[in-house]
């Protein structure tokens, strides 16, 4: 069975969209609950492409500069959100051996990934600790 948990560090993101993005607080929050009570919706975590062209309530990426070095990060966009001009990303990884997803980090999309960003460094720092 598959488990969904929220890193502290990604539980702080969230608070400070609170109190700038309330919209996009609200709707990723929302929409990580409804993913932690849905094995389909949690099994899709790991489906690259999944919910492209707005078949789904969302679209999951592999996160590829790092998924390539075998490790296993992702990021999920809520497609609501973007119609609203509001782009958020959640990054996230995925525990194999625990059948277990950890979100990480959940970032304006002008975050680009690059591999110096303090939020990078963030998310791969996390991953070690969980995930070896």
């Amino acid at each position: 069975m598959y488990t969904l948990t929220v890193h502290t560090d990604a539980i702080a993101d969230l608070e400070t969209l609170w109190e700038g993005a309330e919209d996009a607080a609200a709707s990723i929050t929302a929409l990580l609950q409804e993913i932690q009570g849905d094995q389909e919706l949690l099994d899709a975590l790991t489906v690259h492409d999944f919910g492209a062209n707005r078949s789904a309530e969302f679209h999951v990426s592999k996160w590829l500069e790092f998924w390539k070095k075998g490790t296993d990060l992702w990021r999920l966009k809520v497609w609501s959100l973007e119609a609203k001009g509001l782009p958020y990303r959640v990054v996230y990884a995925y525990e194999i051996g625990r059948q277990r997803y950890h979100v990480l980090g959940v970032f304006h999309r002008d975050f680009n990934y690059d591999l110096t960003d303090p939020r990078t460094q963030r998310v791969q720092n996390a991953y070690s600790n969980i995930c070896g």
